[in-house]
């Protein structure tokens, strides 16, 4: 082993670590522009609920309403309702807070990587160096920005901190086991165990942990001498092998997607992975020059690979079939190539293969870019002196050109409306792009300009045109009196040949509470259920259950208006069929109420107790608010024996749509 240091050892180790926080200091400096910007994306349909947060009921049932992921992801909603009083100030309060936590795990990304190059049986000061520079080039990487400065990524970073930290106890534990074999197994084994469950409540890439554990094990570590071979097979069977073999058997279940599913999303599962074999080298590209104006999430949508044929889908696929048999045919004889190819194909395993999530996000690379920044970073500084010396200059010239590229990034961040005319010019086709600039449109130009900007963009693209019901919105919260059936009758052509869009609801809801609370010529509420019908026969809407539950829930809102009980209550009844939630038992129950139904009323609570959900925190929530409704019921029944019936019988005017 060549030594990179000539320094003293003691001298050494304080200029590695005085380097390494001067880094960590430079990166809080290059966020700081970005602590003025506000929320982003999905950040309000994820985190809204910090808004109702008046107790410990309130917050409880936030920390366990979590719809981003199939474990609800309750650790990271409860670091957010820590927050809770600072959601109505805007996202300052939470941006500092995901800054932090990103430099956090700087320090503990140093400290696993220290342990990992000490057992390699790397000298501890040329450990410090390599550990030291790719943790800081790690911290400085423009690319991982969004994980820090989109609020809601802070399931990522909370993820990645719990995995790190078992990384590092796993470690720990590990160079102990030649003298205290049982012991460190144990450890290894619980730290494995409590840093993939506390990661997987956070985000479900906190599963990967295991998985990341395996590519070190098979690459940079050998066998540990305290244990038997057999008994050692054994334990990474039970601990790395089984996770892994678990984590493929789900992923398998994803081999073939339903029609409805390529409908919604635009690709079939071998599209995707064809795709994303190219997007993979995107995100390394961009790892190496993060050039601010190249990312974000505001970028055009990568373009589907339709076939193997294509030259570069072709070229992207074959070059990591081969880097990915190279490594693991040659992982003992090149393990760091290995390390870097498996940790960063693995870290990937979950969001960037079968799972049909959206095709590009740069927060994916957060932890799989650990695993080339390490290769990097050992090959560079202990290959031999002059190299390391050679890479030293180099490694400080790319430190500040990140630094220069993040501060830049976080600055326009930092800047939400020009931000907004910024990624609107350099982006024309991004609809997430146009959605941002209409917002601040709005606001600072009026509605007309911001009408203006929608109708242009959906000329271009009409693939977008439910965009024009945000129009017609705004059209008749300003300018009622005008005639509005030809932009409906535009609707209606353009609505069964729209791309599917999750927040379809949200702009019929706006629409239909607009046309429900005053006139607006040629809208009405029933205009706007004629469109939520119109756009439920386009098949990419036709078998996505919220959209559904939400249609039932609009013809009942209408029948109820109508004063047809009989009606309302089968669009509820159909509405639960799709997607069963406990707003949805209450209006049930408020109808069934205010119509006098209290016997109809107990039985549909009886039979709701079955549909429950499985989840123990969410299935304690769906009780406890049946139980409310039957207290509702009680005291309801008994007001009409002690009143008249027009003073005590409330109807359903409280059951909103």
């Amino acid at each position: 082993m060549v030594s990179f240091v000539t320094e003293t050892p003691i001298r050494q180790n304080r200029l590695v670590l005085i380097g390494f926080c001067a880094v960590v200091a430079l990166a809080w400096f290059c966020y700081q522009p970005a602590i003025s910007g506000a929320f982003q994306f999905d950040d309000n349909v994820n985190l809204g609920g910090l808004a109702k947060i008046d107790d410990a009921r309130s917050a409880f049932d936030f920390v366990f309403s979590g719809v981003a992921g199939p474990t609800g992801r309750p650790l990271a909603l409860a670091s957010f309702a820590l927050q809770a009083e600072s959601w109505d100030q805007g996202a300052a309060a939470f941006l500092k807070v995901n800054i932090l936590i990103h430099l956090l795990n700087a320090a503990l990304l140093a400290l696993c990587l220290y342990q990992l190059a000490l057992q390699r049986a790397i000298d501890r000061n040329d450990a410090a160096i390599v550990a030291a520079v790719a943790a800081s080039l790690w911290v400085l990487m423009p690319l991982l920005a969004t994980s820090s400065l989109l609020v809601v990524q802070r399931m990522t970073t909370l993820s990645a901190l719990f995995m790190l930290l078992g990384l590092s106890a796993y470690l720990f534990a590990r160079a102990n086991v030649k003298n205290k074999p049982k012991r460190a197994l144990a450890g290894m084994s619980a730290s494995l165990v409590a840093g993939t469950v506390l990661a997987t409540l956070c985000k479900e890439s906190g599963l990967l942990l295991p998985v990341l554990v395996l590519v070190l094990e098979a690459t940079v570590l050998d066998r540990p001498d305290g244990v038997k071979a057999r008994h050692w097979r054994i334990w990474q069977f039970i601990f790395l092998v089984l996770p892994l073999a678990l984590l493929l058997a789900y992923l398998a279940s994803w081999s073939n997607y339903p029609d409805s599913l390529v409908a919604r999303r635009g690709f079939t599962v071998g599209e995707r992975l064809l795709t994303e074999a190219r997007v993979l080298w995107i995100y390394l590209s961009k790892a190496l020059v993060g050039i601010p104006s190249h990312l974000g999430i505001y970028q055009d949508s990568p373009t589907v690979s339709r076939s193997l044929l294509s030259p570069a889908t072709f070229l992207a696929c074959f070059a990591w079939l081969a880097l990915l048999l190279a490594s693991i045919v040659w992982r003992r004889r090149y393990p760091l190539f290995a390390v870097a190819v498996l940790w960063y194909l693995a870290g990937h395993l979950i969001e960037s293969t079968v799972v049909p999530l959206e095709l590009y996000f740069e927060h994916r690379n957060y932890i799989p870019i650990v695993g080339p920044l390490f290769a990097l970073s050992s090959f560079l500084f202990l290959h031999s002196a002059r190299l390391g010396r050679i890479a030293g200059v180099g490694v400080l010239f790319l430190a500040f050109v990140s630094a220069g590229f993040l501060y830049t990034f976080a600055s326009l961040s930092g800047d939400p409306s020009s931000a907004s005319r910024y990624w609107a010019s350099k982006y024309p086709e991004s609809e997430r792009a146009t959605w941002r600039i209409v917002r601040y449109q709005l606001a600072e130009e009026g509605p007309l300009r911001a009408i203006e900007t929608i109708e242009s963009f959906v000329a271009a693209h009409t693939e977008y045109a439910y965009m024009r019901l945000t129009a017609l919105d705004l059209l008749c919260q300003h300018a009622a009196e005008q005639d509005h059936r030809q932009v409906v009758e535009q609707l209606e052509r353009e609505l069964p040949d729209v791309h599917f869009t999750h927040n379809a609801t949200v702009f019929l809801l706006k629409l239909f509470n607009t046309a429900s609370g005053s006139a607006c010529k040629g809208v009405d509420p029933g205009t706007v259920a004629e469109l939520a019908t119109t756009l439920r026969d386009n098949p990419r809407y036709a078998n996505e259950p919220l959209y559904n539950q939400f249609h039932q829930r609009m013809l009942a809102f209408i029948a109820r208006q109508k004063g047809d009980y009989d009606a309302t209550i089968d669009h509820l009844r159909q509405a639960i069929t799709h997607w069963p939630s406990s707003h949805l038992n209450a209006m049930v129950v408020m109808a069934m109420g205010g119509a006098g139904k209290f016997d109809a009323a107990r039985n549909f609570i009886d039979d709701a107790e079955a549909l429950g959900p499985a989840n123990p925190a969410k299935a304690t929530m769906w009780q406890r608010n049946l139980d409310d409704l039957r207290e509702y019921i009680r005291n309801l029944e008994q007001n009409v024996r002690t009143q008249p019936r027009d003073k005590a019988v409330l109807g359903v005017e409280s059951a909103q749509l």
